[in-house]
This record gives structure tokens, sequence and C-alpha cells, in this order.
């Protein structure tokens, strides 16, 4: 008997190279495509990076080209879409997509939708009462990290009944037996340690942080380089640190870089300076490379990094003390590798992309289901 997949409309803000993106991708490509049919629209441009590679697996992408995160055309311009598609279920992922998403399918009366909470967002009191009431019809809001649900209730007054929690998985697959990057080029000799920081240059991940906490590594540790890889608005100003601090030879900038399993293989361990996140992905990716982490004790950080277990974690935010919890690292490196083996079977016990996929499938059908006794019991009525 031949079975008709279900239609699934996958909504996200934009399709950039970014962790959150990254993790719709996975989820949207690894679907059994015998028991769905996804499609997906993105708010943004044709040309991101994420796009080919959903048309390549043979999924229908549609782009909007929104230019501007408010223009209130993109709701009627998703409604559209979403009225032709006429979906079984709305999946949305990132603020701007969770809010135009459920906007537009209250529009044209398409049910069940499911956000995506990706981030305890620290961005304003008027963003989260703008996602609390413009996502009040969504059955279910799925949150990347125990630690964001509970944002989520406490600071963003969603409903804590809708609350469901599926974190981020990854594939370790990629990050077994890679060669390392070789840094020659950059001044960087095989056998000098490097230390990694991986994310954007933007005010969210705090990169400054990174360069005043090599600071002290460089002084008491000069062998030891930093190696930075990302682009962002911050650039100019992590440049003019770098040079006021004099360590042009031991911080490297490497900007955007995709060979990141080569990256982790060169390093002995991850630097996370965020100041918010909801479940950050690069985490997973080093623990799954088998590396420990230093990290802030940020959003989703507690599902991952046990401190003094798989990494350390740094209450006290101050960058010194940062530099001194990599210099400890630095200075064991026994400790640290046993570090990063407890981390990388942590990662593939617990935080497998096949889980996260299955997770999301399960919610799908139950949200179904439920929508479709509600239509059942107002048709008796």
């Amino acid at each position: 008997m031949t079975v008709t997949p279900i239609r699934v409309a996958c909504c996200i803000t934009e399709l950039e190279a970014g962790g959150a993106e990254r993790m719709f991708v996975e989820l949207v490509c690894r679907l059994d495509r015998d028991q769905w049919q996804p499609t997906v629209i993105s708010l943004g441009a044709e040309s991101e990076p994420f796009v080919d590679r959903l048309r390549r697996e043979g999924i229908e992408v549609r782009c909007l080209a929104v230019t501007r995160r408010w223009d209130v055309s993109a709701v009627a311009r998703l409604a559209g879409e979403l009225k032709q598609l006429a979906p079984d279920v709305l999946q949305t992922w990132l603020y701007h997509a969770n809010v135009a998403g459920c906007l537009a399918a209250r529009w044209v009366g398409i049910e069940p939708i499911v956000t995506g909470v990706r981030v305890a967002d620290q961005r304003g009191r008027w963003r989260r009462w703008v996602e609390r009431i413009c996502t009040s019809r969504a059955s279910r809001h799925v949150c990347v990290s125990r630690d964001v649900a509970e944002f989520s209730r406490s600071h963003g007054s969603l409903d804590a009944e809708k609350l469901e929690v599926i974190p981020n998985g990854v594939d370790v697959d990629r990050f077994t037996g890679v060669e390392p990057m070789d840094l020659g080029d950059r001044g960087i000799a095989t056998g000098i340690p490097v230390v990694a920081w991986i994310g954007r240059l933007e005010p969210q991940k705090d990169p400054l942080a990174a360069i005043e906490a090599f600071g002290a590594v460089g002084r008491s540790d000069p062998n030891c380089r930093l190696v930075m890889a990302g682009e962002g608005s911050l650039r100019g100003r992590i440049e003019a640190r770098i040079e006021h601090l004099g360590l042009g030879e031991r911080v490297v900038l490497l900007g955007r870089v995709s060979e990141i399993p080569s990256l982790f293989a060169r390093s002995c361990g991850l630097l996370l300076t965020s100041r918010w996140e909801g479940m950050p992905n690069v985490v997973l990716e080093a623990m799954a490379a088998g590396r420990p982490v230093v990290t802030r004790p940020v959003h989703g950080i507690g599902d991952l990094v046990e401190d003094g277990h798989t990494g350390m974690v740094v209450v006290d935010d101050q960058p010194a003390i940062l530099g001194e919890a990599l210099l400890a690292l630095l200075a064991d490196r026994d400790a640290a590798e046993a570090m990063g083996r407890r981390g990388r079977r942590k990662v593939i016990e617990k935080f497998s992309l096949e889980t996260m996929v299955s997770r999301y499938e399960a919610v799908w059908q139950r949200e179904i289901s439920l929508s479709v006794e509600r239509e059942g019991d107002a048709g008796k009525g």
C-alpha cells in the first residue's frame, strides 16, 4: 500500500552560515522522505549558502528575499506560500520566522504550528513581548535546551505547558579521523599548541573577551596561539585590540572557515566567550572532536559541559579568569585529553542527529493527531 507523505512546511528566518541554520538544514535533510514531504521557506535571500544543499537533496526551497527584518509585507507573502502549500504541519525556526510564521498561518488557517526557540534572547523585553503575543496560537514551542525553556517560561512568558526541549545533535563521524589543519602559512609550526575560538565576530559572541583572556595566556605561555575563525562587524576592533596588546604574533584571525573539523583536529581545546546562547553547536562539535571546552556558563552549557569532567565552566566571566582556566588546561595535557575523551563519549550517547530528528518527527505526529481530534470534536459540536 502506498502511503502519501505528510506535508511539512519548514520556515526559517534565513539560511546564512550559522549554527541554528545548520541544525535546521540537518533536520530537514535527514527526514524520512517516505513519511515526510518537506518544503523550506526562507524569509531571506536566494543566494544563501544552505539553499544549494537543500535542493541537491531534492527539497523544494522558496526564498522570499525579505531585506528588512520588520517588513510586515513578509507576513502576507508567507501567507500566500502557505495557502498554496497547505501543509499538514508548520515548523518555524528562529525569532522572525516564529513571529511571521504564526501570523501568516493564522491568516490562512494552517495548523498545527510548532515554533523553534533557539536562544535565550537578551536583547530586550519588547522582543519577547512580540514573540509571546504573535506565537500564542502555536501548539508547541520546541526549545533547544532546558535553560532556554526555563528562560522562555520565566522571561518570555510562554505557556509552560506548550514548552518542549529537543537538544541539537552532531554528526560525530564528521569529526573522526580528520587530518589537522595546516597552519604553517599562518606562522604556526606543527607542535605549537593552539586554542580555537569559533563564531561570528559580533557582540553576542564577545570575541573581544577572547583577546583579553588570551593576553594573560600569551604572557605565561608564549608558545601557545589563539586561532579565531569567523567574520563579523567587530573585526576592526579586534584587530586594533590585538595590536594594542602586542599579540600580533600569537592571535591569528582566519576569517570564515568551512573545515571546522580540521581546525579542531589541530587544536587542544575550544574557548567559548558568548554572552548568551541556546545550545552552542560549536561546543557539541568540539566535544565530538574530543576537545575540552573552556566556557562561560551561558544557556545550554549545563546540558553539555560538566566542569572538571568534560571542560571548565568559568562562573566569574572576567576575561582574566577565563585566561587562568585556559592556562590550567594547557598545563596538564593529559587531563585535558581525558576531558576531551569523556566529552566525545557524551555526545555519542546523548546528542546524535538521528535522535534529534526522530524527536521532531514525534512532536509533529502528535500535534497533527491532536489537531485532527480537535477538528473532530468541533464537528460534533
